[in-house]
């Protein structure tokens, strides 16, 4: 990197820069609105609040908090919201911490979807819990019902998390539900990839078909701030989760990042529905548009997704980094899963006739086309969609 840019400032707009020349398919990822941006530079962002109070000055913040929850359990039909999680992986520690330290957690093994978190070093080795792997399908990334129920029949862990990392389709929570409740057990979702399209009323909806919680990030399907919730219906839930978040999980629960993630709730009462119906229909489309074109795709059979996700059927890990830099030379923005995601593209304002346009950019990107042709097509398609969407 040129001298002239080591500036911090210089940096970030230069990240910036780079950005809105390319074309964001990472699942992962969305775009926050102008207002959800400018919440996360206000006052806020350098103020504290806690419950019960210990400072003054937060007259405003509490209802500022207050009016956030509220927002969240009318979009989510919930009755008990915990906003304080400052991230997907932070509100999977304190699931598992409250439900399973030192007993059993059963979930998807990493390389069937599960989020790589629960890997046997990692969150179980935290809380010092057993890790049962779930058997599960490597072409839909869903657990095998029967098989799964056997394994939680015989083992009886505490914990069962569905959801996951890689998800094409719903998981069987019903099924689950009635054997881990049988013994006593909790079955918790992680929705952190699709909450957008359960608040959108376009996947499934956990907690009325048996989950005990749902717990999510807010920043990929759902177009908010990195953050994250917890969702549940049972005080029983909500009072052992609440227990241990002050000072155990969290302290400071970042105040701005509350900020953007009401106004980012409000947009979604408003629009949600409208977007979230597009995100998959774009899904779908894209999937469907590079099939024609011959690029290999997980789940065909079944018609290759019913969320915002896609995955290439590359199972060579090093191929599929290649795959990866290849498309970013073009100026496409994937991860090293090749996984392709629709929500940013769909948040601006791209439908079926782009999602073609995309498919045949991505293919020519594969097949070796001379990546400064491609990178001007990104462009000339980016430049027709700057103007933000559903917010």
């Amino acid at each position: 990197m040129s001298r002239e840019l080591k500036n911090a400032w210089k940096l970030i707009k230069a990240h910036e820069s780079y950005r809105r020349k390319t074309l964001n398919l990472i699942p992962s990822e969305n775009i926050l609105s102008p207002k959800a941006l400018k919440a996360l530079s206000t006052d806020l962002a350098g103020r504290y609040a806690l419950k019960p109070e210990f400072y003054g000055g937060t007259k405003y913040i509490h209802e500022l908090w207050t009016y956030a929850e509220e927002l969240t359990r009318k979009l989510f039909n919930v009755e008990y919201v915990l906003l304080e999680p400052l991230s997907g992986h932070v509100a999977a520690i304190l699931v598992s911490h409250t439900f399973a330290k030192g007993g059993r957690l059963a979930t998807l093994p990493a390389e069937d979807g599960g989020y790589p978190g629960y890997e046997k070093t990692k969150i179980p080795d935290l809380i010092r819990a057993e890790l049962i792997e779930l058997p599960s399908s490597k072409e839909y990334y869903t657990p095998i019902v029967e098989d799964s129920m056997r394994v939680i029949e015989e083992r009886k862990p505490e914990l069962v998390i569905l959801g996951g990392s890689i998800i094409l389709f719903p998981h069987p929570v019903k099924e689950f539900s009635e054997i881990v409740h049988s013994y006593g057990g909790i079955l918790a979702y992680d929705a952190s990839h699709i909450l957008g399209l359960i608040a959108g009323r376009v996947f499934q909806d956990p907690l009325r078909e048996g989950a005990d919680l749902v717990y999510a990030s807010t920043h990929k399907t759902f177009p908010g701030p990195q953050g994250a919730i917890v969702l549940t219906n049972s005080f029983d839930v909500y009072e052992k989760l609440s227990e241990n978040i002050y000072h155990k999980i969290v302290d400071n629960i970042h105040l701005n990042r509350l900020a953007a993630y009401a106004v980012t709730v409000e947009e979604m009462l408003r629009y949600g529905m409208v977007y979230a119906k597009k995100v998959v229909e774009n899904a779908k489309h894209l999937a469907s548009s590079l099939d024609s074109l011959g690029v290999p795709l997980k789940a065909k059979d079944r018609g290759y997704t019913e969320s915002h996700q896609i995955i290439l059927d590359i199972q060579d890990s090093e191929a599929r980094v290649k795959v990866r830099d290849r498309l970013e030379e073009c100026g496409i923005i994937a991860d090293a899963g090749v996984r392709f995601g629709t929500n940013e593209v769909t948040r601006r304002g791209m439908g079926k006739r782009e999602m073609e346009k995309i498919a045949k950019l991505i293919h020519r990107a594969i097949e070796g086309e001379d990546p400064k042709k491609v990178k001007r097509e990104v462009r000339t398609l980016l430049n027709r969609f700057q103007t933000l969407k559903f917010c």
